[in-house]
């Protein structure tokens, strides 16, 4: 009987062990699950707070981008206030550009015009100075040799009477015009006796 309780007894025990070396391994796996979770949650909450840094420095960059938004946007206006203005100056300029056009193109005309007076001006001058030039060189031919009063030395005679000096004057001959200056006649010459009247 004794021999039987001892035997029952260290089945007891061997099996007891073989159950706690069971919950030993068991006990083991458990921890090192425990660790390997316990690495992940760490590795899960460094990227979580990676995260939250990146998500940070996301809101941030938001704000920025917003920030130069609103200065392009402001920017833009202020670009197309400038525009309207300089648009509103190039008409305006356009406006004087085709103004003095149209003065140039009636100034450039007038002065066709004068061109063409002047031209025709000149045309007349030089054909007043070749009338003048000939008529001084007919006036030249036709100059009597002696002045009107004559020396002692020096006397014409009235072919009719036979006067002399200052009996014979010189007087224009308004029947022989020599030429024009400007509009008026230039008229020969000819001696008049102041006793008889005769004409020579």
């Amino acid at each position: 009987m004794k021999d039987l309780t001892k035997s029952m007894d260290d089945k007891l025990v061997k099996g007891l062990r073989n159950k706690m070396a069971e919950y030993e391994t068991e006990l083991y796996d458990l921890k090192a699950t425990i660790t390997k979770k316990d690495e992940e949650i760490k590795k899960l909450e460094d990227n979580d707070s990676n995260l939250d840094s990146e998500l940070e420095q996301g809101k941030t960059k938001i704000t920025e981008l917003e920030n130069l938004v609103k200065e392009l946007t402001s920017s833009k206006e202020s670009i197309n206030s400038e525009v309207g203005d300089l648009k509103s100056q190039i008409e305006v300029l356009n406006k004087k550009i085709d103004e003095l056009n149209n003065s140039l193109t009636e100034k450039d005309s007038k002065l066709d015009e004068l061109t063409k007076v002047i031209s025709e001006s000149e045309k007349i001058i030089e054909e007043q100075k070749a009338s003048l030039n000939k008529a001084e060189g007919e006036l030249a031919e036709l100059k009597p040799a002696a002045p009107t009063e004559y020396s002692s030395e020096d006397r014409l005679i009235c072919p009719s009477c036979g006067a002399v000096g200052k009996d014979i004057k010189s007087e224009e001959d308004k029947s022989k015009v020599l030429g024009y200056i400007g509009h008026s006649p230039m008229y020969g010459k000819i001696n008049v006796c102041k006793k008889c009247g005769q004409q020579f």
